[in-house]
């Protein structure tokens, strides 16, 4: 049963919070406790488990039904980032949710942050897609990103600000070339003109893509400045820095620019690719 919560009016835009799940039980509880607490108060919370092997969706299921306005989806088997994620984006459509934003399951949402997005996003109807702050949990007070950009002659997509403290460098609203989809809000319509992520992405870069995708239908994608959203990074893939991941990442990279380079960028963009190889290399030795 979904609880009706309080104040809630059909003038306040309704927002579908998709949130993708596989062997969350770690994590999971962190960020629905969290969004027990966020101020807006126009929401549904539409849970996918991608056949989880543990007992979080029992446990989600048992702890927050009464507490969040919540619809749990369990698929019969593991869809993956993408098309996992479409489950949900697909219900907060028939919903009728005038913005939708995908969460990971491993991140904790301020109270504000959602308040902050949609009043953004009303005052600027030009733009399509957003998404907020996002720190690392840990080291405390270090960006993970605040939007990204891509240069498409290198073949390098870049979280801005990735592993700075964060001193207000980015206290601005800005233009960017996309937004992570850890949290990635857009207004329905967006999604339904975009047919979804793309599920040929089925982990990494379908957000870049995505965001690429509405930049050539005329949606701009902007970071807002918002407060902070927490994020755990890469639970799920086994690790910020673990082989599944970085694998992963390099094939996707290398379907983004065949999609969206011409070309004669290619001989850069090869090049960009030894130079982020080496890069990543450093930071597996590091430790980062």
């Amino acid at each position: 049963m979904i609880p009706i919560l309080e104040n809630t009016s059909t003038e306040i835009k309704r927002v579908g919070i998709v949130i993708l799940n596989y062997n969350g039980k770690d994590v999971l509880p962190g960020l629905l406790e969290s969004l027990t607490k966020i101020d807006y108060r126009n929401f549904r919370v539409f849970l996918i488990d991608n056949h989880s092997e543990d007992d979080s969706i029992v446990q989600a299921r048992d702890n927050y039904s009464n507490k969040l306005p919540l619809e749990i989806i369990e698929n019969e088997e593991n869809l993956l980032f993408s098309k996992g994620n479409n489950v949900g984006i697909k219900s907060a459509v028939n919903w009728e949710a005038d913005y939708i934003i995908p969460l990971n399951n491993d991140t904790v949402v301020p109270p504000k942050m959602i308040d902050e997005l949609v009043e953004f996003m009303e005052r600027q109807p030009n733009i399509g897609i957003v998404g907020p702050m996002i720190h690392f949990f840990e080291p405390g007070n270090t960006i993970w990103g605040a939007g990204g950009m891509v240069n498409i002659w290198w073949g390098l997509v870049r979280h801005r600000g990735i592993r700075e403290k964060d001193n207000g460098q980015f206290s601005e609203p800005a233009k960017v070339d996309y937004v992570s989809g850890a949290a990635l809000m857009a207004r329905t319509e967006v999604f339904t003109r975009l047919n979804m992520l793309d599920e040929s992405f089925p982990m990494y870069y379908e957000d870049t893509d995505f965001c690429y995708r509405a930049g050539n239908r005329g949606y701009e994608t902007w970071y807002v400045p918002t407060s902070s959203l927490i994020h755990l990074v890469s639970v799920a893939a086994g690790g910020q820095a673990s082989r599944f991941k970085i694998t992963r990442r390099f094939s996707a990279g290398m379907k983004f620019f065949a999609r969206h380079a011409k070309w004669y960028q290619w001989p850069t963009i090869l090049l960009g690719q030894v130079y982020e190889a080496i890069r990543v290399g450093l930071l597996v030795i590091r430790g980062m």
